[in-house]
C-alpha cells in the first residue's frame, strides 16, 4: 500500500469514527429507516396485428419498485431545529438496453417489438436530498419530487394507485398499428406530448418528475400545506394541498402551477405554463370513491400549428371497503382524455387520445396487494383540410395487468 493510499484511508477511518462516536451520544435524538415497495407485474397486449404475455416491472418510474433511505437529526432535543435527508434508489426488473442506447424504464419508451429482449434488470437513482427544517417550515435541496410533482395523482383518498393514475403510463412507448402512409407519430405517447416536460408523453402530470433544485414548504396550516420551488433549468413551481373532511366525506384536494422558462422545446416554443388540479371525496361508511384530475398547458412562441395549447382531463369512480376477511377490497372504472397533445405532427391540427380502464384490487393485510387492471386505449385525428388521415384506420391498444405490490 502507497503513501496516499494510506493517509486516504487514515482520513477516511477517522471521519468515520468520529461520526459513530458522535451519533452514539445523540442516538437517542436520532432516526434512520429503510422503506419502500416492490412492485412486479404480468402484462399481456394486443394490439391488433399481434398479442403477447411478458413479465416486468409494473408503473414505470416513481410507483415501480423503490426502496427509500432516509433519517433525521435533532441537535437539541428542546430546539425545533432538525435536519434529514432522503435517498430513493429503483430496481427494476425486465429493463431492456438498446444497442447505443442505455436503460430504459419498462413499458415507457419502450416498444412491444422489443419485449422478448427484455431480461435482466436495473438499478436506477431517483432521488437524493437532504433538508432543514424549524418551526418556519423546511427547506430541501437535491434531486427530488418538486411541489407539482403528481399534483394529479396522489389527490385520492382510495389510495388505488398502483393499479390506475391519470399519467399514461403502462401505453406510452408501444407503436400505434395499421397506420396509413404518411403518418408521423408512430406510437401513442407522442400524442400525450407533455410540453412542460419535452419528451415527456404521459400526458399529464407534466412536471411530474424528479428534478434537482430547491423548495421550500411553509410550516403546516391546519389540513392546507403550501410548497414552492425552483429546479434547474429556470424551472417555478407553487403547490396548495388540502387533505380533511368535507360534509362527513374525506377530502383531497391539489392545485399546481408551474413555468418551465426553456420548456415546450417539442414544439418550438420558448416558455411553457402547466396548470393543473385534482380532487378526490370518499365516503368512510360505504367506501364509495371518486377522484377527478384536469390539466391545461400553453407554450409560448410556438410553431404555428402545433399542438402548443393542450387540455387533459381523468376521472375514476369505485368503491374500497373489507368486503372479507383478507383486507380492503377495491373495483373501479376510470376515463382519461388527452387533446392536441400531438406535438408538430405532419398535417394535424388535433387531437385526442382517450384510455377506459377497469380495475380490481385485493389486499392482504395493509401491506401487500394484488390487483388486475384492463385498459383500452384509441386516438382520434383531425387532418389539415384536403388531406388524407393516415390514422383512421390506426387499431386499439388493448392491455391486460397483473400486479402485485408489497410494502415495507
Amino acid at each position: 500500500m502507497n503513501s496516499k493510499t494510506l493517509l486516504k484511508s487514515g482520513i477516511a477511518i477517522a471521519v468515520l469514527s468520529s461520526l459513530s462516536a458522535n451519533a452514539i451520544a445523540d442516538d437517542h435524538e436520532a432516526t434512520w429507516k429503510i422503506s419502500g415497495w416492490i412492485n412486479e407485474g404480468m402484462t399481456y397486449y394486443d394490439d391488433g396485428e399481434g398479442s403477447d404475455l411478458v413479465q416486468l416491472s409494473d408503473n414505470g418510474t416513481t410507483l415501480g419498485s423503490r426502496i427509500t433511505l432516509s433519517g433525521g437529526y435533532k441537535p437539541d432535543a428542546d430546539d425545533d431545529l432538525n435536519f434529514g435527508f432522503e435517498v430513493i434508489v429503483e430496481p427494476l426488473s425486465g429493463t431492456p438496453n438498446f444497442a447505443g442506447g442505455g436503460s430504459v424504464t419498462p413499458l415507457l419508451f419502450a416498444n412491444q417489438d422489443n419485449l422478448d429482449t427484455f431480461n435482466g434488470g436495473d438499478v436506477g437513482l431517483l432521488g437524493s436530498s437532504l433538508f432543514i427544517g424549524g418551526d418556519w417550515g423546511k427547506v430541501t435541496v437535491g434531486l427530488q419530487s418538486m411541489p407539482t410533482d403528481n399534483i394529479a395523482v396522489l389527490a385520492d383518498p382510495s389510495v388505488t394507485i398502483w393499479s390506475g393514475i391519470s399519467p399514461l403510463f403502462r401505453a406510452n412507448g408501444f407503436t400505434i398499428r395499421n397506420l396509413g402512409a404518411g403518418a408521423t407519430n408512430t406510437n401513442w405517447g407522442s400524442f400525450a406530448q407533455c410540453l412542460g416536460t419535452p419528451g415527456l408523453g404521459i400526458g399529464i402530470d407534466c412536471n411530474g418528475v424528479y428534478r434537482n433544485g430547491i423548495r421550500y414548504d411553509f410550516p403546516a396550516m391546519g389540513n392546507f400545506s403550501v410548497a414552492v420551488g425552483y429546479a434547474n433549468d429556470d424551472i417555478f413551481d407553487i403547490a396548495l394541498k388540502y387533505a380533511g373532511e368535507v360534509g362527513g366525506l374525506k377530502a383531497n384536494f391539489n392545485f399546481g402551477y408551474s413555468n418551465n422558462a426553456d420548456g415546450g422545446s417539442n414544439v418550438g416554443g420558448s416558455s411553457a405554463d402547466t396548470l393543473q388540479f385534482q380532487v378526490g371525496l370518499m365516503d368512510p361508511e360505504s367506501g364509495i370513491f371518486g377522484t377527478f384530475a384536469y390539466q391545461l398547458e400553453q407554450a409560448e412562441d410556438a410553431i404555428a400549428g402545433s399542438g402548443d395549447d393542450t387540455d387533459a382531463a381523468h376521472v375514476k369512480v369505485g368503491i374500497r371497503k373489507a368486503f372479507n376477511s383478507l383486507g380492503d377490497s377495491a373495483f373501479y372504472v376510470d376515463y382519461g382524455s388527452y387533446n392536441d397533445q400531438y406535438g408538430t405532427a405532419a398535417d394535424v391540427v388535433g387531437s385526442e387520445l382517450t384510455v377506459l380502464g377497469f380495475a380490481a384490487e385485493q389486499y392482504f393485510g395493509g401491506r401487500f396487494l394484488l390487483y388486475a387492471k384492463y385498459e383500452i386505449i384509441s386516438v382520434d385525428v383531425d387532418m389539415a383540410a384536403g388531406v388524407a388521415n393516415p390514422y383512421d384506420s390506426a387499431e386499439d391498444l388493448s392491455l391486460l395487468q397483473l400486479g402485485a405490490t408489497i410494502f415495507f
